[in-house]
């Protein structure tokens, strides 16, 4: 039994790691991108080889049997800070040296942290559209979309993080009042005022407070107001739901009015908690562990062809996994699990593969076009 809680006691007592560690890229034309990706590369690096050396694994046993061993989740430690010790070129090839001090955990307390998986995600912009239904609003023109405590709330909790959001009053002011409430409902709907407006993530939801039942004749003249917000926060480019967020607070107020609007906000603040540590720890996994990047393929002619280009892509540096969505009139749709952008994958698509030339047609961060053509035809 000792044995077996010595892990956990070792996580208990030491939760930092400093590591030195070395990250490697291909320069191609663009040598200051070269570097960015060889810094990317030793970061990853940093959190494997550190996590690994906070707690190498985790037993569970029962009935006398092992029943699980798992390597610990790279998505469960982050580089809290780092400093390069070298960098050089060496042929083809940009190789950098950094001394990183790695941590296990939560990242959602540790700003300098934040700021660092910011920008590794290329600081992105966010928006937030909230459907707020206050007790008699119904009263109140424009209240619950021009007038919001929710998308107040919930832009004070990420920017006292360091997140940025676009003018959301500028947005506003060019935005059809049934346009945006459409979009609260539909992921689809939402991804295009987002991108309309240059945000890369949207966080939509419904806030809604009202009297409890009940509850008044126990409090005199006070009223007790409850509320109810739900957040989901959107990836603009894709249209994927990277995390989503609830939260349920009450509030006593002698105005109905007053205590809806203060319960509106606790909620608001509550879920819009959760929802960033939710988006932190998906983008930790994010630039440690691989991203899905959607990957566009013209110019193939066959089905031979496909799976040539599948296994040629699968020997680029950084590519853990290629995964085929359909083949039909010479245009093949895969999904690529790559420690890296969209960006970075395109630079090592231009630089050919053995069988293929490749021409990229539009790029991404999360996504990519190419044509390829199959080499001595």
């Amino acid at each position: 039994m000792i044995a077996l809680l010595l892990p956990l006691f070792l996580l208990a007592q030491e939760e930092t790691k400093t590591v030195v560690v070395e990250g490697t890229a291909m320069i191609g034309t663009d040598l200051a991108k070269a570097r960015d990706e060889a810094i990317e590369d030793a970061l990853r690096s940093a959190v494997e080889q550190g996590v690994g050396l906070l707690i190498s694994s985790e037993t569970l046993v029962k009935n006398f049997q092992v029943i699980e061993d798992r390597i610990l989740s790279r998505s469960h430690g982050y580089v809290a800070s780092y400093e390069i010790v070298q960098e050089r070129k060496e042929g083809s090839l940009y190789r950098v040296r950094i001394k990183a001090v790695v941590k296990l955990g939560d990242l959602k307390d540790d700003l300098a942290a934040i700021g660092l998986l910011l920008r590794r995600k290329g600081l992105p912009r966010l928006m937030v559209l909230v459907d707020e239904r206050n007790i008699g609003s119904e009263k109140i023109p424009g209240f619950g979309y021009d007038l919001n405590n929710a998308e107040t709330a919930i832009m004070e909790v990420f920017m006292s993080k360091g997140f940025t959001f676009i003018d959301q009053a500028a947005a506003k002011r060019k935005l059809a009042k049934d346009v945006a409430l459409a979009a609260i409902e539909d992921p689809e709907a939402a991804k295009r005022i987002g991108f309309a407006n240059h945000a890369e993530v949207i966080i939509v939801g419904k806030a809604m407070a009202k009297l409890a039942r009940g509850a008044s004749k126990y409090l005199g003249d006070m009223k007790s107001c409850q509320a109810d917000v739900n957040l989901r926060a959107i990836n603009v480019e894709t249209g994927e739901i990277i995390a989503v967020a609830s939260a349920h607070r009450a509030a006593v107020h002698i105005d109905e009015i007053s205590g809806g609007n203060e319960a509106i906000k606790k909620a608001a603040k509550e879920a819009a908690e959760q929802l960033m540590e939710r988006i932190l720890s998906r983008w930790t996994a994010d630039v440690t562990s691989g991203e899905r990047i959607s990957l566009t393929v013209y110019g193939l002619t066959s089905f031979g062809d496909v799976d040539l280009l599948k296994r040629e892509i699968e020997e680029i540096r950084g590519v853990k996994g290629v995964y085929s969505h359909g083949f039909e009139a010479g245009c093949l749709s895969l999904e690529v699990e790559y420690e890296g952008n969209g960006e970075a994958l395109a630079r090592n698509l231009a630089a050919g593969l053995p069988s293929f030339e490749v021409e990229i047609v539009s790029q991404t961060l999360s996504s990519l076009v190419i044509k390829v053509k199959k080499r001595g035809e």
